[in-house]
Order: structure tokens, then sequence, then C-alpha cells
């Protein structure tokens, strides 16, 4: 009887620890959104605490870093060690298509842009191939101004001004220029090169300005992590998606970096979130890495006004 009571009063403690970690968490969520989610700017929005789908990638996914979407369904990704790419149909659920590529190193970024493979390299490099049926095919790889300093994460592609985006994770300046903020620079897919200057920065000081300006709260600067995994284009507002991982947040932002609406990022809906891209019709996919178990992709809908 008496280990029974003792049974009894461990499960309590177990229960009321459960709950105050509950609550907690439930507090600590509805504080970042009020503090963070600010989407009043944006005609179109997306619920990030509620995907539609979940899709667990095979275990050679673990390490996804990059997405850009294949029409009628499915994604090219990326992981950041083999030299590949990687066709992942979401109707089979399967990857049905691979390509190498390259020798394996830190990849970070891909798109496809009509029929030409771009892929985006930690060190500023990126390489191009073409998309086809080959499994294996030798990528031309281009060298620009970034160096690793920069560590480039970022990969989108404007179809308006038929531009690459990369997005320094790191420090933003080239060479020996030092900038408060990281760095968006653009690359013509006609010349492949980038000017010594990005085209905007977003750093601690524009964030605390966008959401001082929004809300009445003092945010404190040194509290502030912004450090860009992703980025990609919406197919209808022409806004960008910027990513970070690092910080746990989901930027929106205009083709010259000005800041329209930002997203707080639960961590158990996306542990380490590295890519991300957008559908023909403007389904948000985001990638996670699998931090030692399957990477995945969750899907979000529009959300219904």
């Amino acid at each position: 009887m008496k280990f029974i009571k003792n049974i009894s009063v461990i499960l309590l403690f177990s229960l009321a620890i459960s709950f105050h970690q509950s609550c907690e968490s439930r507090a600590f969520g509805q504080h970042a959104d009020s503090l963070f989610l600010v989407t009043d700017n944006l005609e179109i929005k997306y619920d990030l605490k509620k995907p539609t789908q979940k899709y667990f990638m095979p275990y050679v996914l673990e390490e996804i870093s990059g997405l850009t979407f294949l029409p009628p369904n499915s994604v090219l990704a990326v992981d950041d060690e083999s030299g590949k790419i990687f066709q992942y149909d979401f109707s089979e659920k399967n990857i049905i298509h691979s390509i190498a590529f390259n020798k394996s190193g830190d990849y970070e970024g891909v798109e496809l842009v009509e029929d030409t493979v771009y892929v985006l390299k930690s060190e500023g490099d990126v390489f191009r191939f073409p998309f086809g049926q080959e499994k294996k095919t030798l990528a031309i790889k281009e060298e620009n101004l970034l160096s690793a300093k920069n560590d480039t994460e970022g990969l989108g592609f404007n179809p308006k001004t038929k531009q690459l985006i990369i997005a320094c994770k790191e420090k933003g300046g080239i060479g020996e220029a030092k900038l408060k903020g990281r760095a968006f620079y653009t690359m013509d897919i006609s010349s492949l090169e980038i000017g010594e200057n990005p085209d905007f920065v977003i750093g601690p000081n524009e964030l605390i300005g966008f959401w001082s300006s929004n809300r009445p709260y003092q945010y404190e600067k040194e509290r502030v992590k912004f450090k860009p995994s992703a980025i990609a284009v919406h197919p209808t507002s022409g806004h960008y998606y910027i990513l970070s991982s690092v910080g746990k947040l989901l930027i929106v932002t205009s083709s010259k970096g000005e800041i329209l609406a930002t997203y707080p990022i639960s961590p158990r809906v996306l542990g380490q979130p590295e890519g991300i891209c957008f559908s023909p019709k403007g389904d948000l996919y985001i990638s996670s890495e699998g931090e030692g178990d399957r990477g995945y992709v969750l899907k979000f809908e529009k959300k219904r006004s």
C-alpha cells in the first residue's frame, strides 16, 4: 500500500511539472506572438504554427539545407554535404530522382530557373548545371567576390529582375568593407556577377525599428538574433521571405529590403529551419534538418480570411 502511495505521489509530481512546463511554453508562445508576430501590412498570411502537411524525408536528406519547387508537385532539395540534388515527390512521398553535380562540400541553397539548377556553396561560389534525367553531371563553378567569411546560406530568385539573391549569414561586407547587419547581394543570371555593395542590409537596428513602430515595447538590441539561412520570393506578391534558423524568425521584406512583416517560429514546429520555397499558387514550404533523425518539410497553405 505504501508503495502504491509513493507511486501516486511521483505521478502527481510528474504531472504537475508537465503542466507547469506546458503553461510556460504556452505563455512563451503567446509572448513571442505579441512582440514579434507583425503581419498587418500583408494581404497574404500564413499560420506557422499549423502546417497543412508534414513530409518526413529519407535519411539521405537528414541535413536538408535548401529547397526549390518543381511543378507539378515536387521539390528539388540539396543537403549540405553530398554534392547532390534530390527530387522529392510529395504525391509519392519519396525521392524519385537525384543528380550528382560536384564533390562533397558545404552546399546551402538551390534554385531552379527554367532548365538550369543553381546551387550555392557557403563560401559564395555558385554551381550551375542543366536539370535533366541523367544521374551525374559536371557543374560549372562560378566564383565571385564573396568568401567563406560571409558564410552564404540563402539563395533565391527574383523572376522580375532575373536575378539570384544571395543572403549572408555572417560578415556582410566584401573584403575589408564593414557593414552592420546581414547583407543581401544580387547576381544577374546573364553575367553571373555581383557588385561590391549589397542590395540591402538587415540587422538588429532595422528589426528593432520595425517592431518598435508596431508594438509599444522596449526591445533589447543584444537579444535580437538574426542570421539568414534561406530566402524565397513569393510568386504573387513578389515579397522576399527570409528565414533565420538562429533566432527562429521569418522576415518578409520588399525587394528593396524594407521590412513588411515578421513571424516568430516555434522550435516545436520547426527545430532547425534551413530551406524555404513556394509553389506557383503560393503554398509555403519550409524544411528542417533532422538533428540525428530524418529531415522534414512542412507545407503551409495561405490563411483564409
